[in-house]
């Protein structure tokens, strides 16, 4: 499947169907192909968008914990079908390296970061979201907003 131009929360992205990676005409900011969070992720999609219109294109992962099949959002995005309702429940990430403060374990994850097109409701989809708590090496509470552990870089 090909990427698909659509708006959320009155924002032009570019949607990437069943992690579909992109084809890049131009750089863009925060995607790492190489640690691809797509790989065989039933929660994870990508889009790409500009902040303003003169400015790079920025990618970041859609994430949903709330059980909504991306099989059924991909289906009405390829159909065109697609309303805000269907991204309800997702919260916005992208990929950062963290270091547990108490086991010193190294991890990429997926970390939320801000949407424009979720300005409005935030808040409220932080609250409702499922978020990695602990490190999964030693327990330790640690840094909030953990959406996703991509893997551990250092065994």
């Amino acid at each position: 499947m090909a990427a698909h131009d659509l708006i959320i929360g009155g924002v032009s992205v570019r949607y990437f169907p069943g992690g579909e990676a992109p084809e890049l005409e131009e750089p863009v900011q925060f995607l790492d192909l190489p640690e691809d969070v797509l790989a065989g992720n039933l929660l994870v999609r990508r889009i790409v968008f500009r902040l303003l219109s003169k400015s790079p294109p920025v990618a970041l992962y859609l994430h949903w914990s709330d059980g909504t099949s991306l099989t059924e959002v991909d289906g009405r995005v390829v159909t065109g079908t697609a309303t805000d309702e269907d991204f309800h429940g997702a919260v916005t990430g992208q990929t950062l390296v963290r270091r547990c403060r108490e086991c010193g374990a190294r991890f990429s994850i997926l970390y939320a970061v801000e949407f424009p097109g979720f300005a409005r409701d935030r808040v409220r989809r932080l609250q409702e979201h499922d978020h990695i708590a602990h490190c999964p090496a030693c327990g330790t509470r640690w840094t909030a907003y953990v959406l996703e552990i991509v893997r551990r870089l250092d065994g």
